[in-house]
């Protein structure tokens, strides 16, 4: 009797841990679906009023969207991090480097937002009425981009996406 019992055990493990594997792709292939996305509404934008596209670098990249991981793993909406990082110390952090640099910039926008208004396309179309997250997303300094999101549940919200473009520019 204790074998059957533990061959269902087993099994059902089993199909568990089958169903947790894939379904970390699904969600993975979503947020990189989401970020193509939001980096080409930018791009298009950009495109729309003149300026030239910006360019997508690793290390803004990686602090987007570690941003946006930990503002969902914590809880919290803010261009500061709960320890006080702030969107340039989060990017030197990723690699985008200073040293080297005659001058050096960086800016963010973020956004967070469930169903129909958690959409690329929706959070781009606030930032796009907002006067400061337009102001940065068409800003004519700005060379580089990195887009980063992340899903999960935000304030007792689930299904929600959390956004992060950080953009920059160093010269040498």
């Amino acid at each position: 009797m204790l074998k059957p019992v533990a061959a269902a055990c087993a099994a059902l493990i089993l199909v568990l841990a089958v169903a947790a594997v894939t379904a970390a792709p699904g969600r993975a292939s979503q947020r990189a679906a989401n970020e193509a996305v939001m980096l080409q509404l930018v791009n298009d934008a950009r495109t729309q009023h003149g300026l030239a596209p910006l360019h997508v670098h690793a290390a803004l990249s990686r602090a987007a969207r570690a941003h946006s991981r930990d503002m969902m793993r914590h809880q919290y909406f803010s261009h500061s991090s709960p320890g006080g990082a702030s969107c340039g110390a989060r990017t030197r952090r990723a690699g985008y480097a200073t040293s080297g640099c005659r001058s050096w910039a960086v800016s963010e926008a973020i956004a967070w937002g469930m169903s129909f208004v958690g959409t690329p396309q929706a959070v781009f179309s606030a930032w796009m009425r907002s006067a400061s997250h337009r102001a940065i997303i068409l800003g004519r300094r700005w060379r580089d981009v990195g887009v980063g999101c992340a899903s999960g549940t935000f304030n007792g919200a689930s299904g929600s996406w959390m956004y992060t473009v950080d953009v920059g520019r160093r010269s040498k």
